[in-house]
């Protein structure tokens, strides 16, 4: 028995006629033991699955320079310099967002309210001008001399209403300055113009903000994805730029940028090189007459980047292809840009897309349902270069 393996054990164990005690048959049955743990730990690694996911590298996302929808995800960190935003306060206030921009601005009427009222108070406090220490409607101080300096003043409240009405212009009559107070003249004076001023900057910082181009760029459009196809027998990376809008951008121009990370010959590594894609600059084609939707081309030439990439190359890169477009707002005059991003899946190999505008009554007419839509092409599984070898 002593040289029995655990199996010869396990399979003599029917043939026992006695009942086996639960301590003898935890030590005589290793088998039994053996299936447990392996059972648990397949549980263990079900319940390791279930909590943590495994993503198929094709499925992850790739982190983008720039969004969809045009916003640069580059966030900076560890400004030592705070102060160079107060230098230039205009441009912070309209960079605020809307609920801190409100806040501010009631910030700034609050404290000179307060801060006037303040300074009210305390003159009449000094004078003896307060309407507790002499009789209700007349202009005599505590002290029976005439033309006190503040009338209808009797508290720090009714110094805090005299400022609201001086700042904002209300004047419902019963607080007044006497024109014999030359410091409260002075106060109210020196308030009008902060006031003024406040009002001034407030206003031109909400008309900035409500006419800033970038909400134009809201009703500009770019196609969901690029395609390469050949146009005149020349292999072209196309996209799509369209408006909603009837009033048309002015002066509009289109450019791109190829980003892709790098390392150089002597082995610095460049993480987001920028390159320029050229489209159309030298004939004047980047200039757009954004009238109705046009296809953007670039031609895959020898000065491209995109030049010895075929479709299995554009598959294994990572890079971004960021578009802009640039254009005066016909309504303000101002400058507006948008701005999208493709990245290497966001690419489509032998395809064109759908025209979307026909002729109807004398007149064109758009069809923006057809505007992201593409349809296959045939198309040799070859990189430019590689193309023109074989020619």
């Amino acid at each position: 028995m002593g040289s029995s393996s655990p199996l010869h054990f396990l399979n003599s164990t029917p043939l026992l006629s006695s009942p086996i005690s639960p301590a003898h048959s935890s030590i005589s049955s290793p088998g039994r033991e053996i299936e447990r743990l392996a059972k648990a730990r397949s549980k263990l690694l079900e319940s390791e699955n279930q909590q943590t996911p495994r993503i198929p590298p094709e499925t992850r996302e790739q982190h983008r320079y720039v969004s969809k929808d045009g916003k640069c995800r580059v966030n900076l960190g560890h400004i030592d310099e705070r102060g160079r935003f107060l230098s230039d306060i205009f441009t912070s206030f309209v960079d605020l967002q809307y609920r801190w921009f409100l806040f501010v601005f009631m910030m700034c009427y609050i404290t000179t309210w307060f801060l006037f009222a303040g300074l009210y108070y305390i003159n009449a406090s000094i004078r003896g001008d307060l309407v507790q220490e002499r009789p209700l409607g007349t202009n005599q101080n505590k002290y029976g001399e005439q033309y006190a300096c503040y009338v209808g003043i009797d508290g720090f409240i009714s110094a805090l209403l005299f400022s609201v009405e001086t700042q904002r212009t209300i004047g419902y009559g019963s607080r007044t300055v006497s024109a014999s107070c030359q410091e409260g003249v002075l106060l109210v004076m020196l308030q009008c113009i902060v006031g003024s001023m406040i009002d001034a900057l407030m206003v031109g910082c909400m008309f900035v903000k409500i006419s800033r181009p970038k909400k134009r760029a809201e009703t500009l459009l770019f196609s969901r994805t690029c395609v390469i196809a050949n146009r005149d027998d020349q292999l072209c990376l196309m996209f799509r730029i369209g408006d909603l809008r009837e009033s048309h951008m002015v002066d509009a121009k289109v450019r791109a940028k190829l980003i892709k990370s790098r390392q150089t010959a002597e082995g610095e590594f460049l993480p987001l090189e920028q390159t320029e894609i050229d489209l159309g600059y030298e004939t004047g084609s980047d200039r757009l007459f954004l009238v109705e939707p046009q296809v953007i081309k670039h031609n895959i030439d020898v000065n491209s980047p995109l030049w010895n990439l075929g479709p299995e190359q554009l598959r294994r890169q990572q890079f971004e292809i960021i578009v802009i477009l640039e254009g005066i707002v016909e309504a303000t005059g101002m400058m507006c840009q948008a701005k999208t991003s493709y990245i290497e899946t966001e690419i489509e190999w032998g395809a064109r897309f759908e025209p979307c505008m026909t002729l109807e009554k004398g007149s064109f007419r758009v069809d923006l349902r057809r505007f992201h839509s593409t349809y296959k092409v045939p198309l040799p599984n070859c990189s430019a270069s590689q193309a023109h070898q074989l020619m």
